[in-house]
């Protein structure tokens, strides 16, 4: 997939990333989260599947743990 910058002509690959969100007033961190990498500017992308599996691990993961960083698990 093309890169969605202006001006990059770089294509989109797989890859991971650590992803951080701020969920219910904490800073979390999630590692190895599958993204679209670009390898000439650096934009992510995430696919809507990830982001449905994200959601659901901060929901779970959140409520009964106080820890800061999880690993991606689809």
């Amino acid at each position: 997939m093309a890169c969605h910058t202006p001006g990059c002509m770089g294509e989109h690959g797989a890859g991971t990333i650590t992803h951080t969100v701020i969920y219910r007033q904490r800073t979390i961190e999630l590692h190895s989260v599958p993204a679209s990498l670009c390898p000439d500017c650096g934009d992510v992308v995430l696919s809507d599947e990830t982001m449905i599996v994200l959601e659901d691990l901060l929901k779970r993961r959140t409520a009964r743990s106080k820890k800061s960083a999880f690993a991606y698990e689809a």
